[in-house]
């Protein structure tokens, strides 16, 4: 299938390169990529032999955010939008919104490659991948603040607490300051800080060694920690991490791991 703005490609068996590609507009999200992201990642949801996905952008930025010149938003009928709440929360800000949940329910686990600026809604979207890799020229900002808005956007008040802590969030939001890579890596926004010449390959590396694991697990791993992240008590936490354990020690792929551990240990 065919995108407008972004393209995707399969450089291994089993991992998935999307790459945000509207480098013209440092991959701004319009309403045309937001429409191509649901496609795609509907289509993906379906393809078990896609087990890994890395999300990156073209050229010089990882995203700019959203689109303030997109076509679809100008003109007349682009601003009876915004005629109303009501009509910019059903038109516009749900379809943006969307797209984070999305992310965060994928089956597969996403690796946010950022080469550079993640700006308002580029910040989030790398925000609701499960791993972010982070060039030395990446910038997170989350600029909501700055135009007007609530620094609470596309899901910035869920996600930057549980990574860097509530006061850190706090203060990154309301101030609506850049957060550069090198702090990003220390306060821990991202997973790990890349030199540029290696990001990708990086990136790529470490889709391997997802692939390693076995397909069942990688997938529950990442359904756990999406859903303990809200659990009530630590055991009903458990309870679930108990079913899923108790699932995959009945699969094949735990007889075979198991099997191999035992043969490599003998022959030592």
């Amino acid at each position: 299938m065919d995108y407008e703005t972004l393209t995707f490609e399969e450089p291994e068996e089993g991992i998935g390169l999307i790459t945000l590609n509207r480098p013209e507009r440092l991959n701004a999200m319009n309403m045309g990529m937001l429409d191509d992201l649901y496609a795609l990642f509907a289509d993906l949801e379906k393809r078990a032999s896609i087990r890994v996905l890395l999300l990156a952008g073209a050229g010089k930025g990882f995203c700019s955010g959203a689109d303030l010149k997109d076509d679809k938003l100008s003109g007349e009928e682009g601003l009876k939008l915004f005629s109303s709440a009501a009509v910019h929360l059903e038109k516009i800000q749900k379809i943006y919104s969307g797209i984070i949940e999305v992310m965060h329910k994928q089956p597969q686990p996403i690796i946010a490659v950022v080469n550079g600026v993640a700006a308002g809604g580029g910040m989030c979207l790398a925000l609701a991948a499960d791993i972010i890799l982070a060039g030395p020229g990446a910038k997170f900002i989350p600029s909501f603040i700055n135009i007007g808005l609530s620094g609470g956007e596309l899901g910035t008040t869920y996600f930057l607490p549980k990574a860097v802590g509530r006061a850190k969030a706090a203060e990154i939001l309301m101030t609506g300051r850049a957060v550069g890579a090198e702090e990003a890596d220390r306060i821990g926004l991202v997973s790990r800080l890349v030199d540029a010449e290696t990001l990708m390959e990086t990136a790529m590396q470490t889709a391997r060694t997802l692939l390693g694991k076995s397909p069942l697990g990688l997938r529950l791993t990442k359904e756990t920690l999406r859903q303990n992240q809200n659990a009530p008590t630590l055991e009903s936490a458990i309870e679930l991490e108990n079913r899923n354990q108790s699932i995959l020690c009945c699969s094949p792929d735990f007889f075979e791991a198991v099997m191999a551990f035992i043969k490599a240990a003998k022959q030592k």
